[in-house]
């Protein structure tokens, strides 16, 4: 290598090095803004609390359940407000995220309890939660989930 060579490199790495910091930093923090949203998300589905949802989800969102029945925002609220379905709980596993600048994708396995046209049911699933900045804001703006080879919706024993 070029002597001339070594002031340029070494200024090229002190210019890059604290730029991907930044960017590993705010990808990280992304992150646990996420995990912390997608916590009160789930909170809000089972307490059936759509204001709070209102306030997670973009007003375009879309949200695919295991089922394949695919709802909008407005959709969604209003089958929770009849209490068509009611969640009762989730348990979730095995969650990944990444990011791509400020929108964050969440993967993972759930398992949620939850009546349906009042019978009780467990649902085994994999499921793919988009988060994007709307407004100056994180906001979730798609959902879907698919059902786990060999183990379907069932109603509970």
């Amino acid at each position: 290598m070029r002597p001339a060579l070594i002031p340029i490199l070494v200024g090229v790495a002190l210019v890059v090095t604290p730029l991907a910091a930044r960017a590993q930093s705010a990808a990280e923090s992304g992150v646990a803004r996420v995990t912390s949203l997608e916590s009160g998300r789930r909170a809000a589905m089972v307490a059936g609390d759509v204001k709070t949802l209102g306030e997670l989800m973009a007003t375009d969102a879309t949200y695919v359940h295991s089922t394949g029945l695919i709802q909008t925002r407005d959709e969604l609220f209003a089958m929770l407000t009849r209490g068509e379905t009611r969640y009762v709980g989730f348990t979730v596993d095995a969650v990944e995220y990444r990011s791509y600048g400020e929108t964050v994708i969440a993967t993972g396995v759930q398992s949620i309890d939850l009546a349906s046209a009042g019978k009780p049911l467990m649902s085994r699933s994999r499921y793919t939660v988009v988060y994007a900045p709307v407004g100056g804001e994180l906001k979730m703006v798609a959902y879907q989930s698919t059902p786990l080879t060999g183990i379907v919706t069932r109603e509970k024993p």
